[in-house]
């Protein structure tokens, strides 16, 4: 059985506490209520729901479902509370003390559900509820008109839960306000993180990565390249050329590389690949690799090749040593006639 995240155990562990204090606090009410009455049975029965509850969390039934399932029991048994409260103010019955913590339905429905969702459970809750309650009310008058406190208690019950919606709307207006701010927040990480043309990471992004490995002290090789002759390629086909030459590079490349691996755009054609854990042997059979596969042939655009700058971490502790040792071994590699690897040994 896969262990659960911290967060969804710590929510278990609070449902198991809930179920249980309100199973207790529902049998003492109903101990204490010692004459017969539909409300003390209400009571019993919530009670043997909420044990449920509790065996559904020990016994490891989904969270989802012991969600769904309290917040149904909780909604149905504050309802029915309601609608059997207002039928007994016909009769002259005050407001039930349950009823005072009716707004937990509207809570619950918050804390359960995403913004939207929860509002519109919340308000047809109270549309059951108030519809349901006048119908009671009107099925329980004795005779004759209500009499002020029957009004006032009605009222009462009925405003509340008004209340309750209201103050349901005002926490979804804010839920809205915190995903929307959440979303530009990430959008605006992922501008600053990802390369616009490539998708791949940006220069700024790359070197934080490469800066925590050379912190970690963990093994790992960077392989630097560029595109051979690249300014020739935009000059005679055009940039939107040059540009699907960039992204079918990336393509190929993002192809040959393991989920942990990162690649980087570090500006115009230039571009570089961490290898966490890989050493400088393994490091040159990959950069041998993508110098194959980016010269194929292709019928997106024309054919461009590139040569590779390879170097290991191994005692170098800062970027922008490691950059610049991997750019040397470029230097040589295109030096050497292009479309070729180098390596930076000693």
């Amino acid at each position: 059985m896969p262990e659960r995240d911290p967060i969804d155990r710590l929510k278990r562990g609070v449902y198991f506490g809930l179920a249980l204090a309100g199973t207790f606090s529902l049998v003492i009410g109903y101990v204490v209520l010692t004459h017969p009455t539909r409300e003390n049975d209400l009571l019993l029965v919530y009670a043997a729901l909420l044990v449920a509850v509790a065996f559904g969390v020990a016994l490891g039934a989904p969270t989802r479902w012991i969600e769904r399932f309290a917040l149904a029991i909780t909604a149905l048994f504050f309802l029915a509370m309601t609608w059997l409260n207002l039928h007994s103010i016909g009769h002259g019955a005050g407001v039930w003390p349950p009823l005072l913590w009716g707004g937990i339905v509207y809570l619950l429905a918050y804390v359960l559900f995403p913004p939207k969702q929860a509002y519109a459970f919340a308000w047809r809750y109270y549309v059951v509820l108030l519809l349901g309650g006048l119908v009671a009310l009107q099925l329980g008058r004795a005779h004759g008109p209500l009499r002020g406190e029957q009004i006032n208690d009605t009222l009462q019950i009925l405003l509340s839960n008004l209340g309750y919606l209201w103050v349901s709307r005002v926490l979804v207006a804010f839920g809205l306000r915190a995903e929307a701010d959440r979303a530009q927040a990430k959008q605006m990480q992922k501008l600053v993180d990802t390369d616009a043309l490539t998708g791949c990471l940006s220069r700024r992004r790359f070197l934080e990565e490469t800066e925590a490995l050379l912190e970690s002290g963990r093994p790992g090789s960077l392989i630097l390249f560029d595109l051979d002759n690249f300014k020739q390629i935009n000059d005679t086909y055009g940039h939107p050329t040059g540009d699907r030459v960039l992204m079918r590079s990336v393509k190929r490349t993002l192809h040959n590389l393991r989920e942990e691996d990162r690649l980087g755009r570090l500006g115009g054609e230039e571009f570089a690949v961490l290898l966490p854990g890989v050493g400088l042997e393994e490091a040159l059979r990959l950069a041998e690799r993508l110098r194959r596969a980016l010269e194929a042939p292709s019928d997106e655009g024309p054919p461009a090749t590139a040569s590779f700058g390879v170097v290991e971490t191994g005692r170098l502790r800062t970027t922008s040593e490691l950059l610049a040792r991997a750019d040397r071994a470029l230097y040589r590699a295109k030096h050497a006639g292009k479309n070729r690897v180098a390596a930076a040994r000693g």
